[in-house]
């Protein structure tokens, strides 16, 4: 009988360590690509953004000691692809005006839903939460470079009318 009491824990033992052993075994890509167009924002919006959204949304996320560990290491791989490819910080002047004004929307939308930072990256990262300064100081922001782009189009326009 003690050696069934026994058995079970060791076994239960063997079986988390190895799969720990074979987690820390499989590698991800943690890649970086090159900046090929940062955001051009003023130096407070720059620091929020950075703060708050980089690691999933540029090609400068910071990789954790615990995005090496399997199955936490696919989990954020697969995140980061999925964040950069909907909206990329670092690639931002390569986007046509048309997809910065649609990607400045869904910020402004997520924003107001309070969608992003997710909350499981808040958990992790404190820093990153937005408190209601941020939101302000985004939302004026978004909605100053929204207006801007409208009078541009608009002005382009009247330029074209007038030819």
């Amino acid at each position: 009988m003690p050696v069934k009491r026994i058995k079970l824990p060791v076994a239960v033992l063997l079986v988390v360590g190895g799969l720990i052993i074979v987690g820390l075994s499989v590698r991800i890509r943690h890649v970086n690509p090159a900046i090929s167009g940062d955001i051009a924002a003023p130096p407070k919006i720059e620091a929020i953004l950075k703060r708050a959204c980089y690691d999933c949304h540029s090609n400068e996320t910071h990789w954790p000691w615990y995005s090496y560990a399997a199955p936490l290491s696919w989990w954020m791989e697969r995140d980061v692809e999925l964040g950069r490819q909907e909206l990329n910080f670092s690639e931002w002047s390569s986007y046509y005006p048309a997809t910065q004004i649609r990607k400045l929307q869904w910020i402004d939308r997520t924003l107001h839903e309070e969608n992003m930072p997710p909350w499981i990256y808040r958990m992790l990262h404190s820093q990153a939460a937005l408190n209601q300064s941020d939101l302000m100081l985004l939302q004026q922001w978004i909605e100053s470079r929204l207006a801007a782009r409208q009078s541009q189009k608009g002005s382009n326009a009247t330029k074209e009318n007038s030819q």
